[in-house]
């Protein structure tokens, strides 16, 4: 009787750990290893958990031997284009990203291994004031409050520790943390299921939205683009002129957000515009998606020019719900995904284009971009959630201003990232991005901020690395977005200088 109780514990131990094999091998084989096999077509500022983890996957620094990663938060995303600065180093080196929203000095720090494994041959920083993570700091009478505890909490709470390294967060802090978090954690760090839960449709649902669906739901707009701008959805002026290339599509399709709206359409077969194919007006009765046919308007060729203008039904950006807090603009009708334009199903998830949300702000007044300004990022903004941080961050400028200088761990990861960059021989530099003047004029001059610069030059001399403070860069305030990103056009004026530090430190590695 006993051996056979024993036959059965031992047959169900050993099922159990057949199951548990079983299971931590198909979870490794389906979420680590064939997922990011499956080809990903989003587009810039989307799903950017599974970009990065992506990104940082494709990035072969053997295919460049002279690879520049640009680290960051999203500052460093909207102050970088390495795409445009590729097109003109002549080889001299390569640049990528190696950026993801909110990024903070400690989540680099938790990456440096496997920024170490791609052997670049340079790591630049691009760090802005608001990236030192002001929720746990506070200046009572005067002198610097860490609040470590809270820190090591809620950090363990962001998506970048249980997606990225909940395994080195664990073992680090095990001792200090809940049970509650513990054992998120130890999920997290046993089963990839459980780190990409979160955005495992994302990729598989922009596959399905572009292959066998209308293309008229998208999250930016990948058409031709109009001389005259366009909203990253998709939404026209008042007019639009652009160049078509149909390929085999036979239609298009439009929103058109009023009934009795009027369009007039006009054809061309030269890019100036000067030899007119046929001229059509068109009343759309309802509401809604409706087809355009390029048969209808009169068009034989695959490649052709299309200039059309709202007659009647224009709207406005409130009305449409583009957003609800600033100056309002005229808006047309809605395009399509690939409206007038072949369709090229790649990676655009780190490759930025210029549309009217920002390039609006250049065709403003100072006196209109200071009231957009207001509407959008100060009124009312402790009654708006969205807000809540950016409010955070400008009283912290405005009460550390004159304050003596002291660090604290956010601030201390930088100088540790130097200390280990330098002992993996990989060149290593440190840039302050350019901040709106609005907001940088609260702190940049004062005594803190120099003692901050003094310090991390201070220790990043000693491991032969450099700081780059370009703070006040930029004096128009209409390159600027909100408080720290740059518009694509902001980020376009600064790339002349960011290629030059890059080719400082990099023309003699």
């Amino acid at each position: 009787m006993k051996s056979l109780f024993a036959s059965l514990k031992f047959k169900a131990f050993a099922i159990f750990i057949l199951l548990s094999g079983a299971t931590f091998f198909l979870d490794y084989l389906v979420f680590e290893k064939l997922y990011f096999l499956f080809p990903s077509e989003m587009e810039w500022d989307t799903s950017p958990w599974y970009n990065f983890e992506k990104k940082r996957r494709n990035i072969k620094s053997e295919d460049y031997g002279n690879q520049v990663l640009i680290a960051g938060s999203s500052v460093a995303l909207y102050s970088a284009l390495p795409e445009e600065m590729n097109e003109k180093t002549n080889g001299a080196f390569h640049a990528d990203f190696y950026s993801h929203v909110a990024m903070a000095p400690s989540d680099l720090y938790y990456y440096k291994e496997n920024l170490s494994s791609l052997k670049p041959k340079l790591v630049v920083y691009l760090v802005n004031f608001a990236d030192f993570q002001w929720e746990y700091v506070d200046f009572p009478n005067g002198k610097l409050q860490f609040d470590k505890t809270k820190w090591l909490l809620e950090f363990a709470d962001r998506y970048p520790a249980k997606t990225f390294y909940p395994t080195s967060y664990l073992f680090e802090y095990f001792s200090d943390l809940d049970r509650k978090r513990l054992s998120k954690l130890a999920g997290k760090s046993l089963f990839y299921v459980s780190r990409y839960r979160s955005f495992f449709w994302d990729p598989i649902d922009a596959f399905i939205e572009n292959h066998f669906r209308s293309g008229r739901s998208f999250h930016r707009y990948e058409g031709s683009l109009p001389k005259e701008g366009i909203w990253a959805k998709g939404w026209t002026l008042g007019q639009a002129t652009m160049a078509c290339e149909t390929g085999n599509k036979q239609d298009d399709s439009v929103f058109i957000p009023k009934a009795n709206t009027k369009i007039e359409f006009s054809v061309f077969s030269n890019s100036q515009m000067t030899s007119l194919v046929s001229k059509k007006e068109i009343s759309f009765s309802k509401s809604g998606w409706t087809t355009i046919n390029w048969q209808e308007l009169g068009v034989k060729a695959s490649d052709f020019y299309l200039r059309f203008r709202i007659l009647e039904g224009m709207n406005t950006a409130k009305e449409v719900d583009l957003y609800r807090t600033g100056l309002d603009y005229p808006v047309g009708i809605r395009l399509s995904h690939y409206f007038c334009k072949t369709p090229v199903y790649n990676d655009r998830s780190y490759s930025r284009k210029s549309y009217f949300d920002e390039s609006r702000f250049q065709r403003m007044s100072s006196a209109e971009y200071d009231k957009d300004y207001f509407q959008r990022m100060l009124e009312n903004a402790e009654h708006r959630n969205e807000l809540h941080r950016l409010r955070l961050v400008h009283s912290k400028k405005q009460e550390v201003n004159n304050l003596g200088f002291e660090p604290w761990l956010e601030v201390d990861r930088v100088l540790q990232l130097s200390t280990y960059f330098k002992e993996k021989n990989i060149p290593f530099l440190v840039i302050f991005s350019p901040e709106n003047p609005v907001e940088a004029s609260l702190y940049s001059k004062g005594k803190w901020f120099a003692g901050l610069k003094n310090y991390l030059k201070n220790g990043l001399d000693k491991n032969g690395h450099e700081l780059y403070d370009r703070t006040n860069y930029i004096s128009d305030k209409r390159l600027f977005f909100d408080p720290h990103h740059l518009t694509y056009e902001g980020a376009s004026y600064f790339q002349s200088d960011l290629y030059a530090i890059i080719s400082a430190n990099s023309k003699t590695r």
